[in-house]
């Protein structure tokens, strides 16, 4: 099954019922146990704490009783898009914005389904959509999502243009530095690439930017600084594929 990044996902939670130490008397009838709302919060406590099948049935028995419940049709999106459901998290994100056309995140996603799916020219729609939108509080997601698809293309000035502009946003975004590494190691850069990929690491402790610190050290010769830091990752990885992945990069270090 494929692996999708989702950058930044953050879900609202509006009430944890389950959480609760002091008695009620009573609540307001939208937070009630079977209100539409109370299930959609039901989904989210479950989508949170990565129950998939029970955050599905309770966005769905929300969506029965209030079909313009434009939070939970998002949340369905997000579900499915965790499962590489790929059709249904389409249809979901669709269904969002015709209830709320300013709801930018659904947007940002399409984006990631309309990459996944080969359709370039949606997917960079999408996601300038909600780069340039005064309404997303996290516009640096979709710039770094717009690099990363100019970088599937190979389109390196196009894919730093990009990198730049988000990183105006925010200059310690991982992602955006992690790509700017990847754009300088393309140009020869090797020096400021691995310098991008530390800060990156430093903001993120991703093991992807670990392997592309070890590939450039490998790149230019320093095969004990190339070793250390893929061992480093090697400790990290969990799949049998990238355990493999690493020992192959590790050939011929020691």
């Amino acid at each position: 099954m494929r692996k999708i990044t989702i950058l930044m996902l953050i879900l609202p939670l509006l009430f944890s019922f389950n959480c609760r130490k002091n008695k009620v008397n009573s609540v307001p009838d939208y937070l009630k146990p079977g209100s539409p709302e109370h299930l959609m919060n039901e989904g989210f406590i479950c989508l949170n704490g990565g129950d998939l099948i029970m955050a599905e049935k309770n966005f769905l028995q929300a969506l029965e009783k209030k079909p313009d419940l434009y939070n939970a049709l998002y949340a369905l999106g997000i579900v499915y898009l965790k499962r590489v459901e790929l059709d249904r998290a389409e249809k979901y994100f669709k269904k969002t914005l015709q209830v709320k056309p300013d709801y930018i995140d659904a947007h940002n996603y399409l984006g990631v389904i309309y990459t996944e799916t080969g359709k370039y020219e949606l997917a960079k729609e999408h996601f300038l959509i909600a780069a340039n939108s005064d309404n997303y509080d996290t516009p640096e997601n979709s710039f770094a999502n717009l690099a990363m698809l100019e970088l599937k293309n190979n389109k390196y000035s196009s894919a730093k243009r990009y990198v730049e502009k988000g990183l105006i946003k925010n200059n310690q975004f991982a992602p955006l530095l992690n790509y700017l590494g990847l754009i300088l190691e393309h140009e020869g850069n090797y020096t400021e690439a691995i310098f991008n990929f530390e800060k990156a690491i430093a903001q993120q402790d991703d093991i992807s930017y670990l392997i592309n610190i070890g590939r450039v050290y490998k790149k230019i010769g320093q095969k004990e600084k190339a070793l250390d830091v893929l061992e480093q990752a090697l400790s990290k990885a969990s799949s049998p594929q990238l355990k493999n992945q690493i020992r192959e990069m590790m050939k011929g270090l020691n």
